[in-house]
């Protein structure tokens, strides 16, 4: 080892390698150059910028060398083209180029106190966070909210361009259109200046899926024309069809010779009293539905004991209905309780008595579930409170650990109808749920009292109420002030 002059201070060493997620995050916060290297998507970084480049690149990163080489046309190409976002941590603001690789990663990385612009072409200039390129930028922005929100209307171009006459009233790709609409006119409001708005910021058609449409000005968008007159009523009729018409009986010949506003009305008044009659249906149905699942339920229920008697169940069929409310049609469906019982319980695996079985098929070693529930027992239910979250390491049972537990009103696990009228311990074991008074109901089918440290003629309420421990000689005392009892 080299020793350093006296007063001179050893060169701190640099990390320049990182794994994916690391690197964005170093990449975000410092200036000095790091890549991670991929053979399908890697990248460097280095005084803010983001390169869709490994090392090669990432060794040459300076000022200088990110200026020069912006325009200019080398090897790589130039390196605007291959620049996926740039970081100014001076004025706190970040654009991000949204269709490369890692764009949702930096995203999510970026102090919450940043101003993050998204673009979806190159950036022209490599200093476009500067004062003088805020019009630039701003330009560069709304042209991107702009074509966000016109895929929003995918639907409405569809309609336009084929004999598609479907437009659903709630769909995820208008779902954002409000959200886009208030960006625009948010950054209109406070870039007045800087945004053209009665000429349309791009030239170019752009596509929506495969159609193409004439890039609009501000003004169309802020005004609703995006479409004239005649388009508007297509899209109004369709829109119509698609909730009062279709699959009810109309079809389109039918709504575009009668089109008015009395028909309109007509068929409006008459889908409600269909839709309000098809509801009092659907609600029996609902009813039924119910009562045959609950029947089913019951059935399983009673077949516990012959489950831990090694007896083959079967498993309970029953009919379930389907209620479509667009097509307004009631589907009868079959249905299996796939699960044995409304709830898991517990066996003695047949020919392995030293081992417990639930019955969603875990198997376990008794007597480690003996001692795990008996310290949970004394440690949490007779503790006062009425929920514990546990480390992996704390309780574990075979190679599941126990999570949690907590004092709740039971319900049914078996699709989980609801409150069951008791409150009762529910242990999370892996992804099992396991009910204090089953795991008791277990005990006491086996005879498994003296091996337990709670009395399973008590129930859990009484057990709390009174702090009951059993002991082997068959008595109960109080375990206020017992140790080890």
């Amino acid at each position: 080892m080299v020793k350093s002059k006296v007063g001179a201070e050893p060169k701190k060493r640099i990390k320049h390698i990182f794994c994916q997620h690391e690197g964005i995050h170093e990449g975000i916060h410092r200036d000095e150059p790091g890549w991670f290297e991929s053979n399908y998507h890697p990248y460097c970084f280095g005084y803010g910028y983001f390169f869709h480049r490994g090392s090669s690149l990432g060794e040459k990163l300076t000022p200088e060398y990110i200026k020069k080489h912006w325009d200019e046309e080398g090897w790589y190409g130039s390196l605007k083209n291959h620049c996926m976002a740039i970081i100014d941590r001076k004025r706190k603001i970040a654009i991000i180029k949204v269709d490369t690789e890692y764009a949702w990663n930096i995203e999510k990385s970026l102090p919450s106190d940043y101003t993050i612009y998204k673009v979806d072409e190159v950036i022209p200039v490599y200093d476009i966070t500067e004062p003088k390129n805020k019009k630039i930028l701003i330009n560069m922005y709304a042209k991107y909210l702009i074509k966000k929100y016109l895929e929003t209307f995918y639907n409405e171009y569809k309609v336009l361009n084929t004999i598609s006459k479907q437009i659903p009233e709630h769909t995820y790709v208008s779902s954002s259109r409000a959200k886009y609409f208030e960006e625009i006119k948010g950054l209109v409001e406070k870039y007045n200046r800087l945004i053209p708005k009665h000429k349309p910021l791009c030239d170019k058609v752009i596509y929506i899926s495969d159609y193409n449409v004439e890039f609009p000005s501000i003004n169309d968008i802020l005004n609703d024309n995006l479409f004239d007159d005649k388009q508007k009523l297509h899209i109004k009729k369709c829109k119509f069809y698609t909730k009062y018409c279709l699959h009810k009986g109309i079809n389109w010949k039918q709504l575009n010779k009668n089109w008015s506003d009395e028909y309109v009305n007509e068929v409006k008044a008459k889908d409600k009293a269909y839709y309000e009659a098809f509801i009092k249906r659907a609600e029996k149905f609902k009813i039924i539905a119910k009562n045959n699942y609950e029947e089913a339920l019951a059935k399983l229920d009673n077949n516990i004991n012959d489950w831990r008697n090694g007896d083959k169940i079967q498993n309970v069929k029953y009919t379930d209905y389907y209620i479509d409310e667009n097509k307004r049609r009631i589907t009868s469906i079959s249905r299996v309780l796939i699960n044995k019982f409304s709830n898991t319980q517990l066996r003695l695996k047949p020919g392995k008595p030293n081992w417990v079985e639930t019955s969603r098929g875990a198997i376990v070693p008794l007597e480690t579930a003996i001692n795990v529930f008996n310290r949970l027992y004394t440690d949490c239910i007779l503790s006062g409170k009425t929920e514990f979250t546990f480390n992996s390491d704390q309780f574990k049972i075979g190679s599941f650990c126990v999570s949690k537990c907590m004092y709740v009103n039971k319900f049914a696990d078996n699709l989980n109808v609801g409150k069951l009228g008791n409150k009762e311990w529910i242990f999370t074991i892996g992804c099992h749920h396991l009910w204090f008074d089953d795991i008791k109901d277990f005990a006491r089918y086996y005879n498994l009292q003296d091996k337990l440290s709670f009395p399973l003629d008590k129930t859990t309420a009484e057990c709390m109420e009174n702090h009951l421990i059993y002991l082997s000689n068959r008595k109960t005392i109080e375990s206020v002030g017992t140790i080890n009892v």
